[in-house]
């Protein structure tokens, strides 16, 4: 239905509505009793009005994005949009996000960055509130650029009260994975299975640390636990289910491959002993949900076989 439309049947119900309501007593009871309950609920009559102007202004203020939206008119909602925030200054909760949005289904990651510096001096707040949509380029560049990603994604983990502060500790630990500062992501990826976490979240920090495990006894017993505890937790038609509703995550779209392998090998048998890290090691980015890096070579042919 269009969103014209339903603006006006609104307003048609509530009237309506509103005119039954008030004027039942004078159809009921005459126009002496009518007078009489007017003088005890006239404020009630002005307040309900004036909510509805202010309802109707709102709606009449933001008619053209409405429209853009109503339209999927993504371009000219990112111009609208650009214009609020760059130029007159409008930098609100949910322009701001509104802008990001079309920016990701426009395939413009790029203008996130400027968004970015623009709020950075703007109304830095927001960086905290949005840190891990302002992720998005750091995430889709990791792999040419891990440094400016663990940077990014490490500084914002530390901030106080930042949303999704789990999903931008996994992050930090994929960057701190490609730069193959392995010892530094292993603590990372167990210091988040410590905590509560999400289940996607769990299997993707388990997964990634399979890659570890043929060197660290210790560490292959917690894995193959963990493992087996998130495979009797859900079934695999629930695991993606699972996946399906965390599709908020922008991490969840733009890795979803890596997170349905993720989902593959925790039904499978676990890994044979006598594997060891350097090789796993180098691919253990993509366990972590990064695109696919080339390990390096073993000396020893034993050492090429791969950790499921």
């Amino acid at each position: 239905m269009k969103f014209k439309t339903i603006y006006i049947l609104f307003n048609a119900v509530i009237l309506l509505s509103f005119g039954f309501i008030f004027l039942m007593p004078l159809l009921l009871l005459g126009s002496d009793y009518f007078a009489l309950f007017v003088s005890k609920n006239w404020i009630a009559g002005v307040l309900f009005l004036l909510t509805l102007i202010i309802i109707n202004g709102y709606f009449l203020w933001n008619w053209k994005l409405f429209r853009l939206l109503e339209s999927e008119d993504w371009r000219g909602l990112i111009h609208l949009l650009e214009y609020r925030v760059f130029q007159k200054g409008r930098c609100r909760k949910a322009t701001v996000k509104m802008l990001i949005n079309a920016y990701v289904v426009t395939s413009n990651v790029d203008k996130i960055s400027a968004l970015e510096s623009h709020l950075r001096d703007k109304k830095p707040a927001l960086l905290r509130t949005f840190a891990l949509q302002f992720g998005i380029p750091y995430l889709l560049t990791m792999k040419d650029e891990p440094k400016a990603a663990e940077t990014y994604f490490g500084r914002a983990a530390e901030g106080i009260n930042v949303p999704h502060r789990d999903w931008l500790r996994w992050s930090y630990a994929s960057a701190l994975l490609l730069e193959r500062q392995f010892d530094a992501a292993k603590v990372t990826l167990q210091e988040l299975l410590d905590s509560k976490i999400d289940p996607v979240l769990q299997l993707l920090a388990v997964h990634s640390l399979s890659f570890f495990a043929g060197t660290d006894p210790r560490l292959a017993e917690r894995v193959e636990e963990d493992r087996k505890a998130l495979a009797q937790r859900f079934t695999s038609a629930q695991w993606d289910r699972r996946i399906e509703s965390n599709s908020k995550h922008i991490q969840i779209v733009l890795f979803n491959g890596i997170i349905r392998d993720a989902k593959t090998w925790l039904f499978e048998q676990p890994a044979t002993a006598g594997k060891v890290a350097a090789p796993a090691a180098g691919r253990a980015a993509d366990g972590a949900g990064l695109p696919p890096e080339e390990s390096e070579a073993s000396s020893d042919p034993d050492e090429e076989k791969t950790i499921n």
